[in-house]
Parts: C-alpha cells; sequence; structure tokens
C-alpha cells in the first residue's frame, strides 16, 4: 500500500543547509521530499525521521514516536513549508499572498509582506525549467536555510 501512495506523488532528491546564528555552526542533510495534492512528506537520509505537512499540522515520526504540531502556532514552519511548496509548483498567487515578487537577472527575490516580516528577513530562489537550482530562507534570527534540488533520482 505504501508503494501505490508514493506513485501518485512527484518527488525530487535534494540538499539541506541550516545556518544557525546561535551556534555559529552550520548543518547539511539530504534527503527526499514527495509532493501530494494536499500534503508534502519529508524523508531525510540517514535518519528515521518522518516529517508531514498537511497544511495547518505538521507530523513528526521518527521510529515509534509521533508528535503532532499545529502549525497556527508556528507560523515560522508553516511559512517555510507554505514557501517551499509555492517556489516548487512556481505558484505565484500563493507567493504574492505573502511576499512582493522582484525578477532580478535569473534569480527571484521574495520580500516579505508586513505579515510574515517578524519571521522573514528575505527569500530568493532560481530554477531552470522544473528544476530548483536553489531556494534560499533569511530568517529575521539570522539563521539561514538553503534547499538545492539533486540530479538523482528518488
Amino acid at each position: 500500500m505504501l508503494f501505490s501512495i508514493f506513485s501518485w506523488a512527484e518527488s525530487i532528491r535534494f540538499v539541506e543547509e541550516k545556518y544557525y546564528e546561535a551556534l555559529e555552526s552550520t548543518f547539511h542533510k539530504t534527503g527526499t521530499v514527495s509532493f501530494f495534492k494536499d500534503s508534502m512528506l519529508i524523508q531525510y537520509d540517514k535518519d528515521d525521521t518522518l516529517l508531514t505537512y498537511n497544511g495547518d499540522t505538521l507530523i513528526i515520526q521518527k521510529g515509534e514516536e509521533q508528535e503532532v504540531l499545529d502549525l497556527n502556532k508556528s507560523i515560522e514552519v508553516k511559512i517555510f513549508f507554505i514557501l517551499f511548496e509555492a517556489v516548487y509548483f512556481e505558484n505565484e498567487k500563493v507567493l504574492a499572498r505573502y511576499f512582493e515578487i522582484e525578477k532580478q537577472k535569473k534569480m527571484i527575490v521574495l520580500k516579505p509582506h508586513r505579515s510574515i516580516s517578524s519571521y522573514v528577513e528575505g527569500v530568493s530562489y532560481k530554477k531552470t525549467d522544473s528544476k530548483l537550482d536553489f531556494l534560499q530562507i533569511e530568517l529575521r534570527t539570522a539563521d539561514r536555510i538553503r534547499i538545492e534540488e539533486l540530479d538523482e533520482v528518488p
């Protein structure tokens, strides 16, 4: 049954880089993200953590343990998932709801609207055809997240 669920998804391999200002450290992870009609599933390599995003909730499953987060109480996490999905599918309508969109040379720069500017400093991304070259999110905390689609097939 699990195979049939994934066969309906659009999946990509990615590398994620996170910089934490408080730790002055950068961390790298690779994994697979699968986009479904109403949800997104992220599985990291060498880690048994599975993240399932479906709008207002994020289910974090690590082994047998499961935690459900109400994303209406964690706006910065919700913004990340909305942004990742909207950028990947080039949904300018969703992006325009949260950002002013500027095309600069070969990349897109997103300036946050006031409603999310206390969480997000700025965003930039570049796509070549349908491939996500990079998505970089600068947070107000001075932390950064950068995601790049890998050429590997999931």
